[in-house]
């Protein structure tokens, strides 16, 4: 068959501006812009085409072009079709090492988020020297890793020299949950829509096509194309081949009436009509796989020789229906290949999807894929079909939780309801749902199974399943429910109560029920295997920090990692490393909880537990807010926030909110810091775990700031109720006890002010090496009693003491009491050391009471050191900002940067990014220009 339009026609006809705006793109990426391009049209209408044209143009700009085709079966190989794509550019971004690394973390439990940000710092190194564009079609059909990697690595990656472009069918027909370039399209990629061909553009299209300009009739025949260059391309090569195309004085007429192809269907069977019977028949066998195909996988098919059918694909190639790349063979339309794949009769169908079963178990593809052709090929009563399920299920579930799922959901719709078997394969349909983000799908199917009559051990897996994913989604409430249903029943073994209780002693942390989370940690640790003592530990530990004993906190913490250390396996998974930091801050020994946290956050990476990077950034977040690095301490929350929402791993967010909330407060944004309370007051209501007394002391200072101290009281009324058995505020701020009593005193309710001193000297007397703690008490009782030694004890206390804010806030109150007694040459030289303080923390709240007082006291200073930085500009940049900024400039990676800086790679991106919003730079190249400029007051060379 004759393609004229193969031959002659510009593919680039009508898409004019759309091509010049991906040149305009792909030049600012080259230049050190990245962006993510969206391309969206019906089937056939030039997505394709497109995506081609953009590889060819970043050729000529001296770019290297990455391009994948997502197919249908995708699922069964997770991320194969972008890695491939950058394996086989020209140069490669991947090399053989690169994929042996990645595909080995690719292996490993939960690894997928640490296979992402490996494969993010690749491309990164790689577009430090060249410029990149990835392209990948058909983004409908890719499957969840890939939709994982492109949500995480476009806004990375925004700042490198890529660009995304993602082509994908309209309306898009994949599940909510993969819509990832919906999303990408909500944070700003740019769309571009691909509309039909107008009268001017198909006329032009078939005069390229044909020699000569259309005739009337012509024209209003090839209209029925409605626009569409490949249904319009399939005409003209159908009249081409039958001979009705007349040229005479310059133009193309049509003779006779005979009927065209009008749809796609018809038009790939007019096309393929000229092909050979067998050579239909192989085409019709490769539709089946969905994927590019082995030529020795459709011979199975057909029960032939591979050699026998060389004729066949030798016709195929010729006839532009196949491309032979030299390992695979690929439809050159996947439109051809659906509309042979739905001609198939029902019956030929699924006798072939049969047969690619068998082919495919025999030469060793992934389980998930013959488990797919099992199905479609009607083999639901094939005793094979539901081994091979569970089979695929294991073997794609560390990646693809969501695609086991679907297997283990298929699997138990094989099995009727009285099936032995469908008690465990409910258990296993519910953990992976959970584990998958699938929360609401998990309890439905979760409550229909505890509706049954099922085993008591397959019922008690269901609700450890549940009752584990809930916990970490932050569904403290619902989790303690389901253990406490599954506790309930007098048969669940020894083992998996243990689990049970573990999970149920976390859960209560988040409540008022410490006493119910000890007794649950501890009979726990009695009845579990070892990875659930560990758990169970770290539940004990977090429970005595909550009642303020800090050293036994330490230590039930330590005793846990031992145990972990010692035993290894699902134990370490715990990582018991985070209570331990934690409980090592409320002990004032921030050296050793910072260097807890970057051990447990290597562990983490090591073992591929991402769920747990959020946890690390909260507890750096929290230790930098206690040594008044607010900077860092907003950087770390954010960077940690920012993980978790690209993990689904919700439960500690309001907590990085409310730190969030903290350092906005300080730095006197008070509407930024309301705005963040209802945040996390929002996701707190809908279930979301967080203790209460975050967002208690959130509320309370917004409450005082704006002047109203009762509404403060009010606010911490649980707090102080509650603070002879819960004196977990104090612990974690070391400034919360002098508050509260200052907040109770201007509220006239001295008995809560009272009942906070006591409480401050309950932990000092309990904690007596905790130089904070007792510096918080004496402060909080020289406020209580208007007592000046009391407060210069508290301030020589801190003056040992790594919280500098602490610090400040004593030296204030001292000099306010040192001025009432009319000592004002005190009062002015502590009032100086608290600016001081407070300026270095970038506390601008407290800066300007500071100032305040100083004036009162007739302290005039002509230029007071600025703690205000400017909004844009160097000026502007923090001292963490400005350190990642030289060595970025410097031509550094993220991950190179962090290496060097100590640092999370998620937290250099924070400060990348802030800074980039700073300078009003959008790329590294840019950064680096300027960073010269600055450095040196020279251009670079061709700047």
């Amino acid at each position: 068959m004759h393609d004229i339009v193969a031959r002659n026609a510009d593919p680039t006809v009508g898409r004019e501006n759309e091509l010049d705006g991906l040149r305009k793109a792909l030049q600012s990426a080259a230049w050190g812009t990245g962006q993510c391009l969206v391309v969206e049209g019906p089937p056939g209408i030039g997505k394709s085409r497109l995506l081609q044209e953009a590889a060819r143009e970043a050729g000529r700009l001296g770019m290297t072009a990455a391009l994948g085709r997502a197919t249908e079966l995708d699922r069964v190989a997770p991320l194969s079709v972008l890695l491939s794509a950058l394996r086989d550019s020209v140069p490669a971004v991947l090399d053989s090492a690169d994929m042996a690394a990645l595909g080995g973390l690719g292996g490993q439990e939960a690894n997928r988020f640490w296979l992402v940000s490996q494969l993010g710092d690749l491309i990164e190194e790689y577009t430090r020297t060249r410029p990149l564009l990835i392209a990948l079609d058909n983004t409908q059909s890719m499957d969840e890793v890939t939709a994982f990697a492109l949500q995480i690595l476009v806004p990375r990656l925004h700042a490198c020299s890529v660009i995304w472009l993602l082509a994908r069918r309209s309306p898009p027909a994949q599940s909510p949950r993969y819509d990832v370039v919906g999303r990408l399209l909500q944070d700003g990629a740019r769309h571009i829509g691909l509309e039909p061909l107008g009268p001017d553009a198909i006329a032009e299209f078939c005069t390229l096509a044909l020699g000569a300009a259309p005739s009337p009739g012509l024209a209003a025949l090839v209209a029925r194309s409605d626009g569409n260059p490949y249904l319009l391309g399939q005409l003209l090569n159908a009249l081409e081949e039958s001979g009705r195309l007349h040229r005479a004085d310059g133009t193309v007429d049509v003779l006779g009436n005979d009927a065209l192809p009008d749809d796609f269907l018809s038009a790939v069977d007019y096309q393929l009509g000229h092909l050979s019977g067998p050579t239909r028949r192989f085409l019709e066998a490769g539709s089946v796989f969905g994927r590019p195909f082995l030529l020795g996988e459709a011979a199975g098919l057909l029960g032939e020789r591979g050699v026998a059918l060389v004729p066949q694909v030798e016709e195929a190639v010729q006839a532009h229906v196949l491309v032979d790349d030299g390992t695979a063979l690929t439809f050159r339309q996947d439109l051809i290949r659906e509309a042979l794949y739905d001609g198939l009769t029902g019956s030929v169908r699924r006798a072939l999807h049969q047969e690619a079963a068998t082919v495919l178990e025999a030469s060793g593809r992934p389980r998930a894929e013959t488990a797919l052709h099992l199905i479609r090929g009607a083999g639901r009563d094939n005793p094979r079909t539901l081994s091979v399920l569970c089979e695929a299920a294991d073997e794609v579930a560390s990646t693809s939780p969501s695609t086991a799922a679907d297997m283990m959901l298929e699997a138990l719709g094989i099995l009727s309801r009285d099936d032995p078997r469908t008690p465990s394969l409910l258990a296993r349909a519910v953990s992976l749902l959970a584990s998958s983000g699938r929360i609401t799908e998990a309890r439905e199917l979760g409550g229909a199974a505890l509706h049954r009559s099922i085993g008591r051990v397959q019922e008690a897996a269901v609700y450890v399943g549940l009752a584990d994913a809930l916990k970490h989604a932050g569904q403290d409430v619902m989790a303690v429910e389901y253990t406490r249903r599954a506790l309930a029943h007098p048969g669940v073994a020894g083992a998996v109560r243990g689990q049970l209780l573990a999970v149920q002693a976390h859960a209560l942390l988040t409540g008022d029920d410490v006493s119910g989370a000890e007794a649950a940690a501890s009979e726990a640790m009695v009845l579990g295997e070892t990875d659930t003592a560990v758990y169970a530990g770290a539940a004990r530990s977090a429970a005595a920090r909550i009642r303020g004993r800090i050293d036994e906190a330490v230590s039930l913490a330590s005793d846990a990692v031992q145990l972990a250390d010692e035993t290894g396996g699902d134990a370490r998974h715990r990582h018991p490393r985070m209570w331990l930091g934690r409980a090592l801050v409320a002990a004032d020994r921030f050296s050793e909880a910072d260097a807890v946290f970057a051990l447990g956050e290597d562990e983490a990476r090591t073992l591929g537990s991402a769920w747990s990077l959020p946890l690390w950034h909260y507890g750096r977040a929290e230790l930098r807010m206690m040594t008044g690095q607010l900077d860092d301490a907003q950087a770390e929350a954010e960077a940690g926030k920012a993980v978790a929402e690209q993990l689904s791993a919700l439960a500690v967010v309001p907590s990085l909110l409310a730190v969030l909330g903290q350092v906005a407060i300080h730095r006197d944004e008070l509407v930024r810091a309301r705005e963040l309370f209802r945040d996390a007051r929002r996701m707190a209501d809908s279930g979301g775990g967080v203790v209460a007394e975050d967002l208690a002391w959130l509320q309370a200072q917004l409450e005082y700031a704006a002047g109203d101290p009762k509404a403060a009281v009010t606010a911490l009324a649980g707090v102080y109720a509650q603070l002879e058995v819960r004196p977990l505020l104090l612990t974690q701020i070391s400034w919360a006890s002098p508050a509260l009593v200052r907040f109770a005193l201007d509220a006239g309710a001295r008995p809560e002010a009272e009942a906070a001193a006591a409480a401050a000297r309950r932990l000092a007397v309990h904690t007596p090496k905790n130089i904070s703690l007792t510096a918080a008490a004496h402060h909080a009782e020289g406020l209580l009693h208007d007592d000046l030694a009391s407060l210069r004890t508290a301030v020589e206390g801190y003056r040992t003491s790594p919280r500098h804010l602490a610090r400040g806030i004593a030296l204030e109150d001292t000099a306010h009491a040192e001025a009432r007694a009319g000592r004002r040459t005190h009062a002015v030289a502590l009032f100086e050391e608290a600016l001081s303080r407070f300026t270095h923390c970038g506390a601008t709240r407290s800066v300007a009471r500071a100032q305040r007082a100083l004036r009162a006291l007739g302290v005039r200073r002509k230029k007071w050191q600025s703690v205000q930085r400017a909004q844009t500009g160097w000026d502007s940049l923090t001292d963490a900002e400005l350190r990642v900024v030289r060595l970025v400039a410097e031509g550094l990676t993220n991950r190179a940067t962090a290496e060097r800086l100590f640092l999370s790679p998620h937290t250099v991106d924070t400060h990348l990014r802030h800074a980039f919003a700073k300078l009003g730079v959008s790329s590294r190249v840019e950064l680096a220009r300027q960073a010269m400029v600055h450095e040196t007051g020279e251009e670079p060379a061709g700047g």
